[in-house]
């Protein structure tokens, strides 16, 4: 066994954090929470960081939550400009006030570029041939911080046994051919420029309640796994993401979801029928790719509800709901015709 790729350590008050943030650093962060006392701010000193990729920011969003629950917060201190983009991008800045220090960073610029540039709102430059064109273009972007409904996170795997495929040419394949992956109700339109960080990809779906015209935001994408974030009025507030690594000598590709509904309808409609919709959508994705490379695609998912509590303070999400400004802007045209 090799030396951990990250270290963190807990004191009075005081988190340092080492290295590459990940999912593997979940156990630790824990203890090191533990080990921070009881003071009701616990300071993350972010300088040593040398990487953190959605995964491990989705660590930090469960410790604030558990913190929160606890009458504490989080706040990030030390942190390089890149690691600031990062938090800006996907507005958890709001969530622990990143503060950058006098260095020296040890965060990689490499690491960094993978990432879109933080934006106040979306700017659609180009309309893919086919594409509906509404909810999306002017409108900010929303992550698990900003969202009403409960915060869940799903993981849906499946191995691609039988195949010689690297996990990097299985990323690449869901790039590529993300579109015709999808089962027949969605209709996904990349823009020309493909999925790349800072690009659009717009999203016209029939759903359980009708049409719905909405889209998403590419935060994160490099040769290793993309992220897609949410705008305003989508049905959920937050990501969804795309990666593959090898495991026991075969390729497993994998889709998480962290995000919470976005308001009070949506968070209905997901207890009632949307949320099994919604998991059906990325079951079908997985299974068309282990067929696209020619192997069996049995695929296994796992979901935990990470943060059980309702955001009341974004309940005046819903004046931007996607599905009823869907179904207004066609009954618009219907009378207008």
């Amino acid at each position: 066994m090799g030396e951990p790729l990250f270290h963190v350590h807990g004191e009075d008050g005081r988190i340092s954090l080492r290295g590459v943030i990940s999912s593997p650093v979940s156990g630790a962060l824990g203890d090191a929470y533990a080990s921070s006392g009881s003071a009701a701010e616990v300071v993350l000193d972010c300088a040593g960081i040398e990487r953190m990729d959605i995964f491990g920011l989705n660590e930090l969003i469960k410790l604030g939550l558990r913190a929160r629950v606890q009458g504490r917060s989080l706040r990030a201190a030390n942190v390089s400009p890149g690691l600031v983009n990062i938090f800006r991008a996907t507005r958890t800045d709001e969530a622990f006030a990143p503060q950058p220090g006098t260095g020296p960073y040890s965060y990689s610029r490499a690491a960094a570029s993978a990432w879109a540039e933080p934006i106040d709102s979306i700017v659609l430059r180009e309309v893919p041939d086919g594409a509906v064109n509404l909810n999306v273009d002017g409108l900010a972007v929303v992550g698990p911080v900003q969202g009403f409904g409960q915060l869940w996170e799903k993981t849906y795997r499946v191995r691609l046994s039988g195949s010689r495929v690297t996990p990097k040419e299985a990323v690449a394949a869901l790039k590529t051919h993300f579109p015709s992956l999808q089962p027949p109700q969605n209709r996904f339109f990349p823009t020309s420029r493909g999925i790349a960080p800072g690009e659009v990809v717009l999203i016209n779906a029939h759903t359980p309640a009708g049409l719905v015209s909405t889209g998403v935001w590419v935060v994160h994408a490099d040769d290793d796994s993309f992220t897609f974030m949410t705008p305003q009025g989508h049905p959920e507030s937050g990501w969804v993401s795309f990666t593959a690594f090898e495991e026991h000598g075969n390729t497993v590709a994998q889709v998480k979801g962290f995000a919470r509904a976005n308001d009070p309808i949506y968070e209905l409609g997901f207890r009632l029928i949307g949320s099994r919709e919604q998991e059906r959508i990325w079951v079908h994705v997985l299974e068309s790719l282990a067929q696209h490379f020619g192997v069996p695609g049995w695929v296994r998912m796992h979901k935990t509800c990470v943060g059980p509590d309702l955001q009341w303070n974004q309940v005046a999400n819903v004046w931007y709901n996607a599905q009823i400004r869907t179904v207004l802007s066609s009954l618009r045209r219907a009378f207008s015709s």
